[in-house]
């Protein structure tokens, strides 16, 4: 009699607690996607207003700080480049996101297929914030005498490897993010691969199209981190 009253008490608070735990994480998830939705918002008016402000010529927000200073002839203002660093602590912060969540889900002994995932998505992000710190596709694996078409083409290899790893959240409501930031980075790719010019329209859509990608980017990470973290 004593076991069955204790388990007629204890089972309904351990129920009790489980249903805690699982409307905490998805209130957490809530959170974490309405940030994220902030944050791809404030990138794309970021964006909207480098390319229709009137203060300064678009092109040199956009460009690398010396590509700036040579097209404009002048070196240097404080403005030069800021949408491309801002850009290259988006793909910083996702490395970071992605791979200290990989490095979590490692230690607690989770799924291989699940830590390496994120380990690619965070190696990726590093490889292209570099590309961007660097000029890596635009100036030196060109000066070594590696085409910028071919840098460009095994990014994009990369990046199909990734969304097929991914393949099952992309079309989901959890991708949303993430297909976002694949058009909008496979229009900027190709913006510079069929126009490549230096004219300030065509270096703020390209340039423009790439930072909300970014940031799109960023925000899928998010919050596959923080459901292979806190949920896994």
């Amino acid at each position: 009699m004593t076991q069955q009253v204790w388990m007629g008490r204890g089972r309904p608070d351990a129920l009790t607690g489980e249903a805690q735990r699982v409307g905490r994480g998805r209130l957490t998830r809530s959170r974490v996607r309405i940030g994220s939705t902030v944050l791809v918002a404030l990138a794309a008016l970021a964006a909207l207003k480098a390319t229709f402000q009137t203060y300064a010529d678009p092109r040199l927000l956009f460009m690398d700080v010396i590509a700036g200073a040579q097209v404009s002839g002048y070196c240097c203002r404080g403005y030069y480049g800021v949408m491309s660093n801002l850009g290259a602590i988006g793909w910083a912060l996702a490395a970071g996101v992605a791979l200290f969540a990989a490095l979590c889900v490692w230690a607690r002994g989770g799924a291989h297929a699940d830590w390496m995932l994120l380990g690619f998505g965070g190696v990726l992000s590093l490889a292209l914030c570099l590309d961007d710190l660097l000029l890596l596709h635009e100036s030196i694996l060109p000066g070594w005498g590696v085409p910028q078409v071919v840098v460009l083409g095994g990014y994009a290899l990369a990046g199909l490897a990734y969304a097929f790893a991914q393949r099952r959240r992309v079309f989901s409501r959890d991708g949303g993010f993430l297909l976002l930031a694949f058009l909008l980075l496979g229009g900027s790719m190709a913006v510079d691969v069929l126009l490549h010019s230096t004219q300030s329209w065509v270096v703020a859509a390209e340039d423009g199209l790439k930072f909300v990608g970014i940031y799109a980017w960023l925000a899928f990470h998010i919050d596959l981190a923080q459901r292979a973290v806190l949920e896994g």
